[in-house]
């Protein structure tokens, strides 16, 4: 049902019709705080068919289907639990955290330290912190994005019509799961509505969250009751779909080029790629681990080369302007697609040009020019000396190039230099460095084998240049030149 209030669109349940375009939202629901006490009488000894009192229970819920996947997890933990009468077992063998679901029987009646863990043995309480119920997928019937402002960019309709999302009357119904015959019904807990506002642009929606709600009731019996669990809901992603073509206007197109320069359309395979445009990515975040992952909250980013055959592209950072990205390695040369998804939900759409190399050097005012990010590699009494070839100041911008001292004549000094799009040369032959007009000699090109997609080259520095101030540097790869970047010598 929708409803409208202020200029947009408030949902307070999803419509039970078809839409011509809707904004399609990924919903979860999430339980903490779990506690079981009161009777429980579930596959006690007279039952046979398991071992009392270890039942592996289950949920399900108005946001999954019920199964034995940690959503309700329990307090053993491969330790002794005994009756009693004092014969003791070992269970949870199986990974599996489970409860005393046969509470009623004096064999294992409270209190029983090894069987309960909480309220001086007499209740059970859950070991862990947050568990998902489950994932669904709500379609929100939007109006077609619309630009009123003639900028070129939708500003209104899709997704951003969606302000809140509402979830209804929500329940928990908590079973003894039994593989062999018939899973045993605990209790069933019910939740008051959940809201979620919302932050959405045309294109799809950012990750929020409902506060945690308490029961509102249960069924029989209710007093007491023997389930308790808090609740809320998490919006993972929303994003605008137009499945049946009704909306004149497409995807917004986007811009990709290397990292280092930001020049493109070229980019080469196994090098680190920047995409430009509006409203790509619905959050601003990054990875902490490896491998870099092929999607982030739900978005995504896809190359299609000119064979056909789509990759997905390795993430180094997302957000709505900006997303950096590893081209896959085996991406064929030629022309290429390049999509950004959310959630499966295109968001946007580009042209690139697939190049065995495209070299490009990364610069410390990260901006393609002035001087690159690198190191000095000097031997000094048998210690291995690097310094950087540039000074910064506060401000972002303003790192300029610190002059070299190459030494005496007899000393060897190299520069290492950091890029992307290079390790793909031919030969090492093939590549090139000209400082000052002069050549300068390369004795390694390829991977930096530390972070994913970074090109290294050290060249050995020509003691021609000492003294000549800042000076242009240029390298090329298989005949295609880098940007120029400068340093400058003692």
């Amino acid at each position: 049902m929708l409803r409208f209030y202020q200029a947009g669109f408030i949902i307070l349940t999803a419509c039970p019709f078809a839409a011509a375009q809707v904004c399609r939202l990924s919903v979860a629901g999430i339980n903490q705080s779990r506690r079981v006490t009161g009777q429980i009488h579930v596959e006690c000894p007279e039952e046979v068919i398991h071992s009392a009192p270890f039942g592996n229970w289950g949920v399900t819920s108005s946001f999954g289907q019920k199964g034995n996947s940690h959503q309700f997890d329990g307090w053993c933990h491969n330790t002794q639990a005994c009756d009693n009468s004092g014969h003791c077992v070992t269970d949870c063998t199986d990974g599996w955290y489970e409860w005393n679901s046969c509470t009623d029987h004096s064999l294992y009646r409270a209190p029983n330290c090894s069987l309960y863990n909480s309220a001086n043995c007499t209740e059970q309480v859950s070991t862990t912190g947050v568990n998902v119920y489950g994932t669904k997928t709500v379609d929100i019937p939007v109006r077609c994005p619309i630009d009123t402002n003639s900028d070129g960019v939708p500003d209104q309709g899709g997704c951003k019509d969606v302000q809140v999302y509402a979830s209804g009357t929500n329940f928990m119904s908590l079973y003894e799961l039994d593989p062999i015959c018939c899973d045993q019904l605990v209790q069933t807990v019910y939740f008051p509505q959940l809201t979620v506002p919302l932050s959405c642009d045309v294109a799809g929606c950012a990750a929020t969250a409902s506060p945690w709600v308490a029961p509102s009731s249960w069924d029989s019996p209710a007093s007491p009751p023997k389930v308790f669990a808090e609740m809320a809901m998490i919006v993972n992603w929303g994003g605008f779909v137009d499945q049946n073509k009704a909306c004149r206007l497409a995807a917004p197109a986007i811009q990709a080029v290397s990292a280092a320069s930001f020049t493109g359309p070229n980019i080469a395979p196994d090098s680190i790629a920047s995409a430009f445009g509006e409203q790509l990515a619905p959050i601003t975040a990054q990875p902490d681990t490896l491998p870099l992952p092929t999607s982030i909250a739900a978005f995504s980013i896809r190359i299609t080369d000119r064979t056909g055959i789509e990759r997905a592209a390795p993430l180094f950072y997302i957000s709505p302007g900006q997303v950096n990205f590893l081209v896959p390695a085996g991406t064929a040369a030629g022309a290429a697609t390049i999509s950004t998804y959310s959630g499966g939900v295109l968001r946007s759409t580009g042209r690139v040009q697939i190049d065995v190399v495209t070299p490009a050097l990364f610069t410390k005012n990260s901006d393609g020019k002035g001087v690159p990010a690198a190191l000095t590699v000097r031997t000094l009494n048998g210690a291995i000396i690097a310094e950087p070839v540039f000074e910064c100041g506060p401000l972002a911008g303003s790192c300029v190039p610190v002059p070299i001292d190459l030494g005496a004549p007899t000393d060897s000094v190299y520069l290492t230099l950091f890029g992307t799009g290079i390790r793909n040369r031919t030969t090492l032959t093939a590549v090139s460095v000209v400082i000052g007009g002069l050549n300068a000699r390369v004795d390694y090109v390829g991977p930096q084998n530390q972070y994913v997609g970074l090109d290294q080259v050290n060249v050995l520095l020509p003691h021609e240049l000492a003294g000549r101030g800042t000076v242009d540097l240029l390298l090329s790869v298989d005949s295609k030149p880098a940007n120029r970047v400068q340093v400058a010598f003692r």
